[in-house]
């Protein structure tokens, strides 16, 4: 199991996530990055049974926002 979390607070808009990982994350109305499928909010979680492209979305987040931990 994973947990993917990603702090909206720190999300500077440069879309990297969502170039790496489109079906995990989008762009919302506020112009952040958001976990598909989630309540907007500020720190946003997802648990996952496969993390899919999170890993490398972090790996390449620039602010740092993006973070995904394992059971």
């Amino acid at each position: 199991m994973y947990l993917l979390e990603l702090d909206r607070t720190m999300c500077v808009s440069c879309g990297t996530c969502i170039d790496i990982c489109p079906e995990v994350f989008e762009f919302t109305n506020d112009g952040l990055s958001s976990i598909k499928d989630v309540e907007i909010s500020d720190l946003q979680k997802l648990e996952m049974d496969d993390p899919l492209c999170t890993e490398d979305a972090m790996e390449n987040c620039p602010s740092g926002a993006i973070k995904v931990y394992r059971d």
